[in-house]
C-alpha cells in the first residue's frame, strides 16, 4: 500500500551520483544536439557527480526505467525496460561499446568504464536501434567522457582520495589539464583497492568479493582554424582477480575469478562546424577497442585447474554529416562499420596441460556495417522525428569441432514521433519505434559452461526484432519539472535457450532458437519540485510487466516495481541530500528464474534503503563528500542479482583542486 502511494505521489529526481538539475539538451536521441522539452521520445540525460561513486553501474541505480542487477562485485548490469545484457545497447561518446561477445542476460562489462571520466549520462528508452544500430531492443545507455576545455592558458589539476569503512574500498586519483585557446590536454591516472562488501542485517562479510582496478587516460583536443577541431583520446581500465562470488558459495568451486578484466579503446575525431546548408557539421571519427577476459576456475578437491581466456580487438568508423535543407529541418545522415577479431583459447592444467575447445571459435570475425538517416522537423508548436537504418552483418566461425560457419544477415529498422507543446511549459509526444538485435559470436558459437546450463553453437540463427509504442508528458518550469511515459513494446523471434535432455560436465545442455514471442508494458513517472532558493523533492517510480506468450510464462529476470525518493539542500559551499531507494517483491517468476540458484525459488522480497550524502567545500582548493549508505542495515538483494547489497557504511572523499 505504501509504494501504491508513492506512486500515485509519482515523482523523480536528486540521486547520489548524478546532478541535482537534468541536462536540457541531448543528443542521444537523433545522434545531434535537440532540447529535451521538445523530445517525441523518453530520453533521461543528467551531469554525473564524482562524489559518491564505487564504480559506474552505480550511476544508473536510480533512473527511470533502469534497474542494476549484481552477479558479483566486479558486475553490474543494467536493464533497461526489462532487458539487459546483449538486448540492451551501451555507447561510449558515440562509439558502440556493445561487441560481438556480449552475452544474453546480465554481464560485467559496464563495470570496466571508469566513472571518474564521465561527464554525462543519457538514457534513451524505447529506442535507439536506428540511432545506434543493433542490440537495442529496449532502448540505449549513452555514456559521455569529460573533456578538456579551451580558453585562457592555463593548468589545472586535481587528487582525490577515498574510502569506505571496514576497508571496502581504498581509491585515488591524479589529474592534470592544460588548456589555451586553440590546444587542451588532460592526463588522468587512478587506483583502486574494493575489499570484500559486508550484508546488511549484521554485517557479516561476502568473500571472496574484493579485486584491484587500475585507471588511465589521456585526452587531446586542437581547433585546426576556425571550422575543425580534432579530438582524441586513450583509455585503459584493467582490473584484477576479480571472484564470481556465487559460483564460489553454491557450485563448489575453489575458485571462480576474472584473473584479468580489460578493456582498452582509442579514437580519433574530426568535427567540422560550419553555417552552409548541405553541411552545417560532419563528423569522422576512427575507433579501435579491445576487451581481454582472463578466467581462472578449479572445482573443490579437483587438481585440474582451467583456464580461458577471450580477447576481442573492435575497428570502428563513423562519418556522419548534419544538414539544414528547409528551415526547421534537421537531418543527419551517415555510415558506420564495426569489424571484431576474436581470440579465445581454453586449457585445463593438472600434470599435463590439455588445449580444449574455447568458449568461442578462436579467430572469428564479426563486422557490420550500417547506413542511417535522422530528421528532426520543427514548426511552431510540433516537433517531429523520424529516421531509418538498415544493417548488414556478417560472421566467420572458423570451428575445428562442428565445422566452419559463415553467416551474413540484415535488418532494415524506423521509427517516428511527434510532439506538441500544449503550452511553453507542458509537451504531450508520442512514438514508434523499431529495434532489432542481430545474433553475435555468443549466440551463434559459444560451448561451454555459462552460468548455470552448458551451451551449444547455433549457426541458423536470426535477428531478434522489437516494436515500441510510447506515449507520454512532460512539464517544464523554473521550479518544477515532471515526466510520465506510458509504453508497450513487442518482442519476435526471440533466441531463445531451449533445455535439451542431455547433460555435460554437470550441467544441463541448452541450443538456441528464434522461437520466441514475448511483450513489455509499464511505465516511468518522475517529478521534482523546488521550494524556495535551497530546497527540492524528487522522487520517481518504475513499472515493468514481461511476458513470454510462447512459453505462456513471465519473462527471465524482469524487474519489480521500483523508485526512489529524495530530499535535497543546497548550502552556499555545499550539499546535504536523502535518498530512500526502494523495489517491491517480485514473485512473478519464469522456469528460469526459479531453477537460477541466485533467486529464490519463492521470489525476491521488497526493499527499502536510507543513503545521506553531504558535499562541503572546505576552502577554494579542497572538498569533502562524506555519505552513509543504507542507514538502516537492512538486509536485501537487487532482483537476479549473485550478492546481496552492501550493509551499511560510510563514504570518505576528499579532493585537492588546483
Amino acid at each position: 500500500m505504501n509504494l501504491l502511494l508513492v506512486s500515485i505521489v509519482g515523482v523523480r529526481l536528486a540521486i547520489s551520483s548524478l546532478s541535482d538539475t537534468l541536462v536540457n539538451v541531448v543528443v542521444s536521441a537523433s545522434r545531434q544536439p535537440v532540447a529535451t522539452q521538445r523530445l517525441a521520445i523518453p530520453v533521461y540525460a543528467a551531469k554525473v557527480k564524482s562524489s559518491a561513486l564505487m564504480n559506474t553501474p552505480e550511476l544508473l541505480s536510480s533512473v527511470p526505467g533502469v534497474f542494476l542487477q549484481r552477479t558479483n562485485q566486479g558486475g553490474g548490469s543494467a536493464f533497461v525496460r526489462g532487458l539487459t545484457g546483449n538486448q540492451t545497447l551501451l555507447v561510449l561518446d558515440g562509439i558502440r561499446f556493445n561487441n560481438s561477445t556480449f552475452r544474453y542476460g546480465p554481464n560485467q562489462y559496464l563495470n570496466t568504464i571508469d566513472p571518474f571520466s564521465l561527464d554525462q549520462i543519457e538514457v534513451v528508452r524505447g529506442s535507439g536501434s536506428v540511432q545506434y544500430g543493433s542490440d537495442a531492443l529496449t532502448g540505449v545507455v549513452h555514456l559521455i567522457s569529460k573533456k578538456p576545455s579551451f580558453g585562457k592558458k592555463d593548468w589545472s589539476g586535481q587528487i582525490l582520495g577515498r574510502g569506505i569503512s571496514q576497508g571496502m574500498e581504498l581509491s585515488g586519483l591524479a589529474q592534470v589539464n592544460f588548456q589555451s585557446e586553440r590546444n587542451s590536454f588532460s592526463i588522468v591516472a587512478g587506483k583502486k583497492t574494493f575489499g570484500d562488501i559486508t550484508r546488511g542485517g549484521g554485517g557479516s562479510f561476502q568473500r571472496p568479493t574484493g579485486y584491484e582496478e587500475q585507471n588511465l587516460q589521456l585526452q587531446y583536443r586542437a581547433k585546426l582554424g576556425n571550422h575543425w577541431t580534432l579530438e582524441n583520446l586513450i583509455q585503459q581500465n584493467t582490473q584484477d582477480h576479480v571472484p564470481v562470488y556465487h559460483k564460489i558459495q553454491l557450485e563448489n568451486f575453489a575458485l571462480h575469478e576474472m584473473t584479468l578484466q580489460s578493456y582498452r579503446r582509442a579514437f580519433s575525431r574530426l568535427l567540422y562546424q560550419g553555417d552552409q546548408s548541405w553541411m552545417q557539421s560532419a563528423e569522422l571519427t576512427a575507433s579501435f577497442q579491445e576487451s581481454l577476459e582472463q578466467r581462472a576456475l578449479q572445482k573443490k578437491g579437483s587438481a585440474t585447474l582451467r583456464k580461458e581466456e577471450d580477447q576481442v580487438r573492435t575497428i570502428g568508423f563513423i562519418g556522419q554529416i548534419k544538414s539544414e535543407f528547409i528551415p526547421g529541418l534537421h537531418s543527419m545522415t551517415g555510415l558506420e562499420y564495426y569489424a571484431d577479431g576474436v581470440r579465445s583459447s581454453r586449457h585445463d592444467i593438472s600434470t599435463k596441460t590439455t588445449a580444449l575447445r574455447a568458449l568461442y571459435p578462436d579467430k572469428s570475425q564479426y563486422t557490420s556495417l550500417s547506413a542511417f538517416s535522422l530528421h528532426e522537423f520543427a514548426y511552431r508548436s510540433w516537433q517531429v522525428h523520424a529516421g531509418l537504418r538498415y544493417q548488414h552483418t556478417s560472421a566467420f566461425l572458423p570451428d575445428t569441432t562442428v565445422g566452419n560457419a559463415t553467416i551474413s544477415l540484415g535488418a532494415l529498422v524506423y521509427d517516428g514521433g511527434i510532439s506538441f507543446a500544449i503550452s511553453p511549459q507542458v509537451t504531450v509526444f508520442g512514438s514508434v519505434s523499431s529495434g532489432f538485435r542481430a545474433p553475435n559470436l555468443d549466440d551463434l558459437g559459444s560451448l561451454g559452461i555459462v552460468d548455470f546450463r552448458y551451451e551449444q553453437p547455433a549457426y541458423q540463427l536470426k535477428p531478434e526484432y522489437s516494436l515500441t509504442k510510447n506515449v507520454g508528458f512532460r512539464v517544464q518550469s523554473r521550479r518544477y519539472r515532471a515526466e510520465s511515459t506510458a509504453f508497450h513494446t513487442s518482442l519476435t523471434h526471440l533466441i531463445t535457450r531451449v533445455k535439451t535432455a542431455e547433460i555435460s560436465q554437470g550441467y544441463p545442455v541448452y541450443r538456441k532458437e528464434n522461437v520466441d514471442q514475448a511483450y513489455l508494458y509499464g511505465f516511468e513517472w518522475s517529478q521534482t519540485l523546488t521550494l524556495g532558493e535551497h530546497f527540492s523533492i524528487g522522487n520517481s517510480i518504475s513499472y515493468v510487466l514481461g511476458q513470454n506468450q510462447t512459453q505462456n510464462e513471465p519473462m527471465r529476470r524482469i524487474p519489480p516495481l521500483n523508485g526512489n525518493v529524495s530530499l535535497n539542500y543546497q548550502l552556499a559551499k555545499g550539499n546535504i541530500a536523502l535518498l530512500w531507494n526502494f523495489a517491491d517483491r517480485q514473485d512473478r517468476l519464469s522456469a528460469g528464474d526459479k531453477s537460477d540458484n541466485r533467486m529464490n525459488p519463492g521470489g525476491t522480497a521488497g526493499w527499502g534503503i536510507l543513503q545521506l550524502q553531504a558535499t562541503y567545500k572546505m576552502t577554494p582548493h579542497i572538498q569533502l563528500g562524506m555519505q552513509g549508505v543504507n542507514l538502516g542495515d537492512v538486509p536485501y538483494r537487487m532482483h537476479g542479482s549473485g550478492i546481496d547489497g552492501m550493509g551499511r557504511s560510510f563514504h570518505l572523499q576528499i579532493g585537492y583542486q588546483w
